[in-house]
């Protein structure tokens, strides 16, 4: 993680650390909060039992979701408020997604299998091709456990007695409470798009674990196997599974033509883009976009045509 996004945790953290908290202990609502730290066996769920149902979903884009200890700490930290609720405006300024669960303490150590279960639970209220849920129903906590882009995850347990908003005033709840970076649940957006595992990875690689894209790999090995899909004549280098796309194309698999729009007019004195802003701090991004032959990031090619050749695939490829 970038420290950048350390910082950012950092301070959601101290936030945190003082959200109605003060409040809380004043009010005399405190009869017994007690940690629970996770085990190395809970955690192991967490990750397992995240990425199986991430591969089950038919996604071509998923990651790898791996442990991150200091979404944990900040899970750890919300939880020992005892408040079953979100600080929704944090986590969105943060860009960190949340799930929360609450059962009755039963034992020292739970089992987050059944947390993960309640929130996937929530699958049938998604209509996928409308990315909607259901009237009256939820499926935040599904979506957030299917959000592709989604890398990292971090839990953490406390018992509470009472668990404030709940059914468990007589007796100690064990809250669970999972932080996701970055979050997702955007409205009316798809959490993932489907198709062959890890033939759209974000990265451009097509490195595949389970199933799921591993922008870990940094080259073929027993774990990190070569999925990707190249089209349009383009080439796949094996060793750092990425696509080389052919005069006409371009994009991270080779499928967007490679086509300057009417404002790239490099000969023209008065009017339009130049060569020259192609690398301008303010410009650069919006420049590249529209014109990436002028930019040369791709060849142009008049007399190319989508389909010309069979696309290669690196699954095939071994």
């Amino acid at each position: 993680m970038s420290l950048s996004v350390q910082l950012v945790i950092i301070s959601l953290t101290l936030l945190l650390a003082n959200v109605n908290f003060s409040e809380a202990v004043r009010s005399g609502r405190y009869r017994r909060s007690e940690p629970m730290p996770m085990t190395a066996e809970q955690i192991q769920t967490v990750v397992d039992y995240h990425n199986e149902l991430r591969a089950g979903e038919g996604a071509d884009n998923m990651e790898l979701m791996t442990y991150n200890e200091t979404l944990a700490e900040l899970a750890a930290n919300w939880a020992a408020q005892c408040i079953f609720s979100h600080p929704s405006d944090e986590l969105n300024q943060m860009n960190l997604g949340q799930n929360i669960y609450a059962s009755q303490r039963l034992n020292e150590n739970p089992d987050p299998h059944q947390a993960i279960q309640s929130w996937f639970s929530e699958k049938p209220n998604f209509d996928y091709d409308t990315a909607t849920c259901a009237s009256g129903k939820m499926c935040g906590h599904y979506t957030q456990i299917v959000w592709a882009t989604t890398l990292s995850v971090g839990c953490a347990y406390h018992g509470c007695k009472p668990l404030t908003g709940t059914r468990y005033e007589d007796v100690e709840a064990a809250y669970f409470v999972c932080n996701y970076w970055p979050g997702g649940n955007y409205a009316g957006a798809k959490p993932y798009t489907k198709g062959p595992a890890c033939t759209k990875c974000v990265t451009g690689a097509g490195w595949c674990t389970d199933g799921l894209c591993n922008r870990q790999c940094s080259g073929p090995g027993e774990s990190c196997s070569c999925a990707a899909i190249c089209y349009n004549c383009a080439t796949l280098d094996p060793n750092t599974c990425r696509c080389s796309c052919a005069d006409g194309w371009q994009g991270n698999y080779c499928t967007v033509p490679c086509v300057d729009g009417s404002s790239c007019n490099p000969e023209y004195p008065k009017r339009g883009w130049k060569p020259k802003h192609c690398n301008n701090e303010w410009y650069q991004a919006y420049v590249q976009f529209v014109c990436p032959a002028m930019c040369d990031i791709c060849t142009a090619d008049p007399d190319a045509v989508a389909g010309q050749c069979p696309p290669v695939n690196g699954a095939e490829k071994k």
